[in-house]
């Protein structure tokens, strides 16, 4: 590791942070995207009944695991092939990740009609479930795939047009009062129109990339197959943390009603809010940082994991803050609605839970720059058993504040244990006991 002087520090941490910043462009697209959903959830809340809220929420909660399980992570392996080729190579890579989405359509999507069979979502929108899936699960890997060609504006619109901009356009029509797309199916079938326009910008970016042709390259299957066996393990670590996110609400409509999981669907969205703020302001700008310094230069890193460390701090409060602030008028003023009044009390739980897990992540980054990839999985497995038995425990008997209370106890879980397994590091020591804060004497 080099030494540098306290000038040539700031010259290389300010070097590094044009290179990776999210640029004014992406962040307005960002915040106009947040402000969207936050927009969607409180005009469902005001116009939908607690129970199509409910069905809604079943519906984005089964759209949201479906997601994962059709992708099993593979951008994780193909990310880091993509990246070894220049630019126009790269093309047989995107065309056999397709090639795998296509196959791995064929064999789940069978097994996703069970989701119809038992109920879990009215069979009538069994059309909507699948359309929106493709949609989805292709805009997703669209946005994937310009990070890495590093086009983080034109992944940034595409993120917009799949979940952006379909909301002002419901929410316009809602306003200039178009009775008739109030309904759950008229936010679906919005949906499914920002879906439509994401792919057909995802195929004019593309061809604006110039890559080479793939005619006369055959699929390589041993490569698709090598990307399973890989991807696999950050596979079990995302659908454990998924289980955590999103299986309470199928335990509250299995004891409960579909009245519960709207009001919680609300309260949870809601919540998630402080995650969404923090990844934006937080995590996009520091995780490169915190690779790239890792592996230059030993200072450098130790100052830019404080700064991290800080960040999340301060943009988990601000964010508590503003949600604080605008929450107790949504509630009186908008929704105006007691069944939602009278749950506010897990609301507040799972603001706790949502800041929790955002701590987590300061552990997290400390073994994923290591590569410590199976103490990450370790930790999401005991904190998603750990979710499970607690809403088998909680939920029949508490409903909406059981499962507050289960994920907010299963996010600390994940911090205890991710802490644990970064222990000997000194990062945690520092975050640990604040030591990050302190001014360094001259």
């Amino acid at each position: 590791m080099s030494t540098e002087s306290p000038a040539s520090f700031k010259k290389i941490i300010k070097k590094l942070r044009g290179e990776n910043r999210i640029t004014t462009v992406n962040l307005l697209i960002r915040g106009i995207t947040l402000a969207g959903k936050f927009l969607l959830m409180i005009f469902l809340a005001d116009h939908l009944t607690e129970e199509q809220l409910g069905e809604w929420g079943i519906f984005t909660t089964s759209i949201a695991l479906s997601l994962y399980l059709v992708g099993l992570d593979f951008y994780t392996y193909s990310t880091r092939t993509i990246l070894e080729y220049p630019l126009q190579e790269r093309s047989r890579f995107i065309r056999d990740q397709f090639v795998f989405y296509i196959i791995s359509y064929l064999i789940l999507f069978p097994l996703l009609s069970l989701l119809f069979v038992f109920n879990v979502i009215e069979p009538k929108l069994i059309i909507f479930f699948y359309v929106i899936l493709i949609f989805e699960h292709l805009s997703q890997e669209a946005y994937r795939t310009f990070v890495v060609f590093s086009k983080p504006v034109w992944a940034n619109i595409i993120l917009f047009l799949r979940t952006g901009s379909w909301t002002y356009l419901l929410l316009t029509g809602w306003f200039i009062g178009l009775d008739d797309i109030k309904t759950l199916k008229g936010a679906l079938i919005f949906w499914i129109c920002g879906g439509a326009l994401a792919l057909i910008a995802t195929i004019y970016l593309l061809s604006k990339l110039h890559l080479n042709s793939v005619k006369n390259i055959p699929i390589d299957w041993n490569w698709i197959k090598r990307g399973i066996k890989v991807s696999l393990i950050y596979f079990i670590a995302t659908i454990c943390f998924k289980m955590i996110e999103l299986a309470d609400r199928y335990f509250l409509a299995y004891y409960h009603s579909k009245e519960m999981v709207g009001i919680y669907t609300f309260y949870s969205s809601m919540a998630n809010m402080i995650e969404i703020f923090v990844h934006t302001t937080t995590i996009i700008i520091f995780s490169p940082l915190l690779i790239d310094t890792f592996l230059k230069d030993s200072k450098i890193y130790v100052q830019t994991f404080n700064n991290f460390s800080k960040s999340m701090i301060i943009y988990n409060f601000i964010a508590l803050a503003v949600l604080a602030i605008i929450m107790y008028p949504v509630l009186t003023y908008i929704i105006n609605k007691q069944t939602y009044i009278d749950h506010l009390d897990s609301f507040i739980v799972l603001i706790a839970a949502e800041m929790v897990f955002n701590v987590s992540l300061i552990f997290h980054y400390i073994l994923y720059i290591r590569r410590n990839d199976f103490s990450v999985v370790k930790a999401t497995i005991a904190a998603a058993f750990t979710n499970m038995l607690l809403n088998f425990i909680f939920i029949p008997p508490y409903g909406i504040n059981g499962a507050a209370f289960s994920t907010f106890l299963s996010f600390v879980m994940l911090l205890i244990m991710k802490a644990y397994y970064s222990r000997r590091f000194p990062e945690t020591f520092n975050f640990i006991f604040l030591k990050f804060f302190r001014k360094k004497k001259v």
